[in-house]
């Protein structure tokens, strides 16, 4: 049986490149559009769901004591915002100094900032409005990079590597494995 060509061209190099169509036709069954979009859901959000935890007053869950130079330390395996959400001083300040924007007040901005790192990760986790909450973090990313960070070395460093899955997941949406494709058969018409 010949295999499927992976991109519609036919293979060359002979065995050599039967293998590599083979090898990268499986490749692309397995690691299917739905998996992707699920890996670059959970991984974007997690990018941002840690920012806001930076930002708000937290509690820690699955406390553990870890020996370090002969000290305990306390530590948690994860943290979550405490609600109602709280800005740290912290947070405030830096909006007022190295995170300010122009036209937005330091407060409305860091509130801005937390209630999408708070909202928009969960909402793509879920899969649910996909496509408008990777399109408010890629908003987000930009302002990041023009008025916070207007550096090359920030935007190929950061903001480039946030935007690839945001893109996709903009122009592909968030594939089966989301609410967004459960709504979506239970909304549509049937045949």
């Amino acid at each position: 049986m010949t295999p499927q060509p992976f991109d519609g061209h036919r293979p060359a190099f002979g065995p050599a490149g039967q293998l590599y169509y083979r090898a990268f036709g499986m490749a692309r069954r397995v690691i299917s559009h739905d998996a992707l979009a699920l890996f670059a859901r959970i991984v974007i959000a997690g990018v941002f769901w840690r920012s806001l935890i930076l930002k708000v007053e937290t509690f820690g869950v699955m406390h553990y004591v870890e020996v370090i130079n002969n000290f305990e330390v306390e530590r948690f395996r994860f943290k979550l915002p405490e609600l109602p959400l709280t800005l740290k001083q912290t947070t405030l300040n830096q909006f007022a100094g190295d995170f300010a924007l122009p036209l937005i007040p330091p407060g409305v901005a860091a509130w801005m900032a937390t209630l999408a790192e708070f909202t928009l990760p969960i909402l793509l986790v879920l899969g649910l409005a996909t496509r408008l909450s990777a399109l408010g973090l890629i908003g987000m990313t930009l302002v990041i990079q023009i008025f916070i960070f207007p550096t090359w070395a920030h935007f190929w460093g950061t903001a480039a590597l946030w935007l690839v899955p945001l893109l996709y997941l903009v122009s592909r949406g968030g594939g089966r494995l989301s609410l967004d494709f459960v709504i979506g058969r239970k909304l549509a018409p049937s045949a």
